[in-house]
């Protein structure tokens, strides 16, 4: 047979007896005591940036001016000059049409800025 000595039925039977024991506790629902909660009063800081309303910079256009010259003299890409200024055919610029640059800065404003508070 397989449990002969006392050693090996004494092990069987704290076996048995333990997973009864895990069994009877696990159905009863043992409560464990609630740790206690600590509150934290947490500090939320809102980052608020301004913004400084450049005004754009126009420029009338003179005799023998082009759209693509006065890109390239501006340091200003055509396109988005064109598209400020509502331009669909570059080659259709006039001597006294004013065009409006964007600003120095690379953001193109769209109205001044409100700080709202939180």
């Amino acid at each position: 047979m397989f449990l002969n000595g006392k050693l090996q039925k004494s092990l069987l039977a704290v076996t048995v007896i333990s997973g009864l024991l895990a069994l009877f506790f696990s159905q009863r629902g043992v409560e464990t005591p609630a740790t206690p909660t600590t509150i934290v009063s947490v500090e939320t800081t809102v980052v608020v940036t301004t913004t400084i309303y450049v005004e754009p910079i126009r420029y009338v256009v003179q005799r023998g001016d082009t759209l693509f010259g006065i890109a390239e003299n501006n340091r200003l890409d055509m396109k988005l000059l064109m598209e400020m200024n509502g331009i669909t055919d570059p080659d259709r610029v006039e001597a006294g049409q004013e065009l409006i640059f964007p600003p120095a800065n690379g953001f193109i404003p769209v109205a001044p800025s409100t700080t709202m508070k939180p």
